[in-house]
């Protein structure tokens, strides 16, 4: 089967390699294992949080600091590709998300503090409109509102981490934690997932309201569980803060994490509304190559196997989790054409002794080098195939983690590649 583009991976970095390359015309064929790290998120889009990544205040700008990024990092994903690309990839994916009923708040000129359920906080840039009233900013106090039983949200312990940042100055409201009791869920366990199943339903976020409306102070926002719905988180936020009188956000969770699991959902609903064909579930996968070209994938190795072929191939399979890379006691590689990794040769240099360093981890920034074009290069910089570009996580020199830059990475460098590779059709 003959396509213009093949996408390997359905990360985010994979899902707008492929969006773009639709887009651009190209017929898309988007292959993966599995669905990707969008589901382990918190759903919103990190640009730059911190630079330096030891730094321990937020940056108040990405943007400013790309000319600061490229001066220390000049290899960096965001270097490559530019403060027009960053920009035009981002404000592609807000419409995307908005013509799918999952708007975002925000823009990469500035970041906004959000509270997690640890009650520490969250520098992203570009928010789902049912957190961006969290905004630690806003001086109004807030009510964390909890539901007995479920066990990843902790309104009192989030309420007095969070008063103490705002006693020391570093955001602008107080808060205060309370927690509904007797929710009823028809027999189903609490947890978040049906949680935000049952806020779909009109007559469960009544209950809900009945029962909310006491613990609420006049001025207060209301900060719940990011469950405000698993196929209408829109209709459900608007719903309750008209009937609550209140403006009301979501504070992300820990995996697996709904808002996540609503734009996973989201644009590969309109990739395949679209015409890209998604196979997931994959392994197995035999390149097909010459020298300086990757014509395809053979899926499985005898000769009756199916055969994919494109035009140009887009690696989107992510580091270590997303199993692009992977390692052994000598050597870290990338695990499905062997292309050539940047990482240290000495491996006590692959880890940071303090688990938790603010300088993060070493392994986090391993990756495959690539030039302007996104196109994977060897160590003298000589571009390895003609027709592959690649995205996302694999990318050398990025510490998604310490730097909280996951997001914006992941949305341009798969943007662009896709743009890239559909240009080759």
């Amino acid at each position: 089967m003959l396509y213009d583009v093949i996408v390997i991976g359905a990360g985010l970095s994979g899902l707008m390699a492929a969006e773009a390359a639709q887009s651009e015309g190209a017929r898309v064929l988007l292959l993966a294992k599995g669905m990707g790290s969008l589901p382990l998120t918190t759903g919103c889009i990190d640009g730059l949080g911190y630079f330096p990544s030891i730094s321990k205040i937020p940056l108040g700008s990405p943007l400013t600091a790309i000319a600061q990024l490229q001066r220390h990092h000049p290899n960096h994903p965001y270097v490559k590709a530019g403060g027009e690309r960053i920009l035009s990839s981002l404000a592609h994916f807000q419409g995307l998300c908005r013509a799918a009923g999952l708007a975002y708040a925000g823009d990469f000129s500035s970041n906004v503090l959000l509270p997690t359920t640890m009650g520490t906080f969250h520098p992203t840039c570009l928010v789902p409109e049912t957190m961006k009233n969290g905004d630690l900013s806003l001086p109004s106090p807030v009510l964390l509102l909890g539901v007995q039983g479920l066990k990843d949200f902790f309104p009192l312990f989030a309420a007095e981490n969070l008063n103490g940042l705002h006693t020391q100055g570093k955001i602008s409201p107080s808060f205060r934690a309370e927690e509904l009791e007797g929710l009823d869920l028809r027999g189903k366990a609490m947890n978040a997932l049906n949680l935000a199943r049952a806020f779909d339903n009109k007559d469960f976020r009544e209950g809900f309201v009945r029962r909310a409306k006491p613990f609420r102070k006049e001025g207060e926002r209301l900060g719940l569980p990011a469950v405000l719905g698993f196929y209408s988180p829109k209709e459900a936020w608007q719903d309750l803060q008209e009937k609550l009188d209140a403006e009301i956000f979501e504070v992300p969770m820990p995996p697996p994490s709904v808002p996540g699991l609503r734009l996973y959902n989201g644009l590969k609903d309109h990739l395949r509304e679209k015409g890209v064909r998604i196979v997931v579930g994959l392994s197995g996968l035999t390149p097909l190559s010459e020298p300086g070209r990757l014509n395809g994938f053979s899926l499985g190795s005898s000769r009756k196997s199916p055969v994919y072929r494109a035009n140009a191939i887009v690696l989107a399979t992510g580091k270590f989790f997303g199993g692009g890379l992977d390692s052994d006691r000598e050597k870290v590689y990338e695990t499905l054409l062997g292309l050539p990794v940047k990482y240290p040769r000495h491996r006590r240099e692959w880890f940071n002794p303090r688990l938790l360093a603010p300088e993060g981890q070493p392994f986090n920034s391993f990756g495959v080098e690539v030039d302007e074009e996104l196109r994977p290069v060897d160590a003298t910089g000589k571009v390895l195939y003609q027709n592959l570009f690649a995205a996302g996580g694999i990318l050398a020199h990025a510490d998604s983690m310490a730097e909280k830059s996951g997001g914006g990475v992941a949305v341009t460098t798969g943007y662009w590649a896709g743009k890239l590779a559909a240009a080759m059709k």
